[in-house]
C-alpha cells in the first residue's frame, strides 16, 4: 500500500491567494486605461504652429471683418507659452455707412486692410476644460490701409491712406480633436493716418478733416483652425 504524496501546497493558502492575484491583475489592466483617459493639456507649446481662418463683426463701427492669422509658440514663460505671429484682415463698413449716406443723400463706403504682428501669451484654465481649451491674450501692432468712397449728387471722390495700427485682444480655442479647433477673440484696435484724396467728378474743396482718418475698432471674430505640429 503506497504512502500519500505530499505536495507542500496548502489548499487553504492556494484558495486565499487566487482572489488577490485576480485583484492585482485587474489593477494592472485598469491603471493604464485611467491614465489614457486623462486628456493632455491643449496649451500651445514652444515650436507648435497654428493657422486660423477668421470672420466676425465689429461693433464700433458696425462692420464685417474677415481674414487669416498664424501663430507659433516660442518659449515657455511661467505656467504658459509666449508666442509670435501675424494676421491679415479686411474690414468693410456696413450699416453705419449706409445710414449716414442715406441721411446726407450720398453714398459713403469705407474699407480697411490691415497687416498686424501678434505677440501673445497662452495659458490653460485649471479644471476639466484643461484638455480642451487654450486661452490667450495678445498685443497687436502693424500697418492699416484705409479706403474711402464718397459719392454725392454734386461730386465724387476717393481716398486711400496708410497709418500705424495698434491693439490688444483676449480669446481662446476649443479643440474638437488633437489638431482641429474653433475659437473666439475679442479685439480692440486703433489706427490713424491721412488720406490721399482724388476728385473723380464735380467740384469739392477738401478740408483737413476730410483728409484725416481715424479707426477705433471694437469687435469679436470667430475662427476655425488647425495646429500643424
Amino acid at each position: 500500500m503506497s504512502s500519500p504524496v505530499l505536495t507542500g501546497e496548502d489548499p487553504v493558502m492556494t484558495f486565499s491567494l487566487s482572489p488577490v492575484r485576480g485583484l492585482l491583475l485587474l489593477v494592472w489592466l485598469v491603471a493604464p486605461s485611467s491614465a489614457l483617459a486623462q486628456e493632455p493639456s491643449r496649451l500651445m507649446r514652444p515650436g507648435q504652429l497654428e493657422v486660423h481662418a477668421e470672420g466676425g463683426l465689429s461693433f464700433i463701427p458696425p462692420s464685417f471683418e474677415a481674414g487669416a492669422s498664424t501663430e507659433v509658440g516660442v518659449v515657455g514663460l511661467g505656467p504658459g507659452t509666449l508666442s509670435v505671429g501675424a494676421q491679415l484682415g479686411l474690414r468693410q463698413c456696413l450699416l453705419a455707412c449706409s445710414l449716414s449716406g442715406v441721411l446726407a443723400l450720398e453714398r459713403i463706403s469705407t474699407r480697411d486692410v490691415h497687416v498686424l504682428g501678434r505677440l501673445g501669451y497662452h495659458f490653460s484654465w485649471p479644471g476639466k476644460s484643461r484638455g480642451k481649451v487654450d486661452l490667450h491674450g495678445v498685443l497687436l501692432g502693424g500697418v492699416m490701409e484705409a479706403r474711402l468712397l464718397r459719392d454725392a449728387p454734386e461730386f465724387r471722390y476717393e481716398g486711400r491712406g496708410r497709418g500705424l495700427a495698434f491693439g490688444l485682444g483676449v480669446g481662446g480655442n476649443y479643440f474638437l480633436s488633437p489638431r482641429f479647433f474653433v475659437g473666439c477673440e475679442a479685439r480692440l484696435r486703433f489706427a490713424s493716418g491721412l488720406y490721399d484724396l482724388a476728385l473723380t467728378r464735380g467740384t469739392y474743396a477738401f478740408t483737413q478733416e476730410d483728409r484725416q482718418w481715424v479707426r477705433l475698432g471694437l469687435g469679436t471674430v470667430f475662427s476655425a483652425g488647425v495646429r500643424l505640429f
